[in-house]
């Protein structure tokens, strides 16, 4: 077992462990810069607005479904929902 220490240790004197130990961590130094790089020139992604799915009712203020015709709360009438008026025959 000493032999096996005696000659480990003469391995990592010779500077090959100590090479290959900078080369690793100069690896993960640039590795870690680009990396910081890159989420720096990242955007955020934008997203698009949903459609309304609520509307409020214009005689009592509640909100109601987008495509109601009658306010359930106070059973006024809102005419056609948006964007299907009936086509006459």
């Amino acid at each position: 077992m000493s032999k096996f220490l005696k000659e480990f240790k003469d391995f990592a004197l010779k500077g090959n462990m100590i090479d290959m130990a900078v080369g690793i961590i100069m690896a993960f130094v640039v590795f870690c810069v680009v990396k910081q790089l890159n989420r720096l020139r990242r955007k955020p992604e934008e997203s698009a607005p949903a459609a309304p799915t609520e509307k409020e009712c214009p005689f009592c203020r509640t909100s109601i479904a987008i495509n109601a015709t009658r306010c359930p709360h106070c059973t006024s009438m809102l005419g056609e929902p948006e964007g299907e008026a009936e086509t006459p025959l």
